[in-house]
């Protein structure tokens, strides 16, 4: 019987709009890029994933230098290797590819793809069963004003889409920050709640001043209040028990996960896929913060169904994902690249059950969004 084995690797841009302008710490985007990858297997089982990434300020990765890498070195050392070996092949990624999370995970992505497809089951029983077969995803307010989030958010609860918000922060000082947020809180108070995520662009002082308040107010979480390198500030923050604090920036690798744990530097981790260089290593970050009483919240890199469904296979799978999830990509997206897009009801996104993950690529869309020109990169 013939051995499976890597028969080609593929990627293409794409650029997706989004239904309203989304504001970061640092830019306002109108439209979300991905990284698209297809791994062919030798019995014609195509594995399908996605790298993306809130921008290159955000982790020195873009979909440009991702689809370099797997292009030129990723993919020449996967070739006519057996994906049945993943973690001999993810290792292989790591000795000869320094660095480059995103790029890996989306490469790793497409493999878990192709094995279930393969196997006949879908990504979740490779990741060890689920634990929950739905979870609960929180939206995240950008509009630009508090006015605005306020009127979404309500919006959003009165169709019963979703129950639970989180605000984009760090694009004005922190103390003008700290003052729209409360006013965000008390503007929804009674229906619903937010968490705070200034993207790591407050100081200590500042942030330190408006805990009180920020108790009173009923926020929820802070979401890397801090510069990511600042973990003794974040402990400090922990160590007031007023909100929870919550660490994403600072949180990429295992290595990440554990110094955090043993500093006391976070009440919740927020885990990505893309950020950590795939579903595997989520889930080790996700063992140690079970092991320090750490609970985890479902991270999003704005992905469209694909990283989306990728991400629910891993999160569902985890049994101290505590504080649900931020999964609204699909919802945010004013198009997708899959027949029939994963969707929130009752503010729950359902684990794709089908194999692999679970999704079927649309290639009327990717021609559709297909970038004309590269950007930034000499390929």
């Amino acid at each position: 019987m013939e051995k499976t084995k890597i028969k080609e690797i593929k990627t293409v841009i794409v650029d997706i709009p989004i239904k309203r302008p989304h504001q970061f710490s640092t830019e306002k985007v109108s439209t979300k890029s991905f990284v698209l990858i297809k791994l062919t297997l030798n019995n014609g089982v195509v594995g399908i994933g996605e790298g993306t990434t809130p921008g290159i300020w955000w982790s020195g990765e873009s979909v440009e230098t991702m689809k370099l890498v797997i292009d030129r070195y990723a993919a020449p050392l996967l070739l006519d290797e057996e994906p049945e070996y993943i973690e001999r092949l993810l290792q292989k990624l790591n000795r000869q590819i320094r660095g480059n999370a995103f790029a890996k995970a989306t490469v790793e992505m497409a493999l878990f793809d192709a094995l279930g497809k393969t196997y006949g089951v879908p990504v979740h029983q490779l990741l060890g069963g689920l634990h929950r077969e739905k979870i609960p995803v929180r939206w995240a307010l950008a509009s630009g004003t508090p006015e605005g989030d306020i009127e979404e958010a309500k919006g959003h609860v009165h169709s019963g889409t979703y129950a639970h918000f989180k605000t984009k922060s760090g694009h004005d000082a922190p103390e003008n920050d700290a003052r729209r947020n409360i006013r965000i809180a008390e503007g929804i108070r009674g229906r619903s709640t937010i968490g705070i995520d200034p993207n790591g662009s407050w100081d200590r002082i500042s942030t330190m001043k408006w805990m009180d308040a920020f108790f009173d107010a009923g926020i929820d979480f802070l979401e890397q209040p801090l510069p990511p390198e600042d973990i003794e500030g974040l402990a400090r923050l922990s160590a007031m028990k007023k909100v929870p604090i919550m660490a994403d920036e600072s949180l990429a690798s295992v290595q990440d996960a554990l110094r955090l744990a043993t500093e006391k530097a976070a009440d919740i981790f927020s885990l990505k896929i893309h950020k950590s260089g795939g579903m595997k290593n989520t889930m080790k970050i996700a063992g140690i913060a079970e092991a320090a009483g750490i609970s985890c919240f479902g991270g999003t890199s704005l992905e469209s169904s694909i990283g989306t469904a990728a991400c629910a296979h891993v999160y569902a799978s985890i049994p101290n994902l505590n504080e649900g999830s931020e999964l609204f990509g699909p919802d945010w997206l004013a198009d997708d690249l899959v027949k029939n897009p994963l969707t929130t009801k009752d503010g729950f996104l359902f684990v794709p059950d089908r194999p692999g993950l679970g999704v079927e690529l649309d290639e009327q869309k990717v021609e559709e969004y297909r970038r004309k020109e590269e950007k930034g990169v000499l390929i």
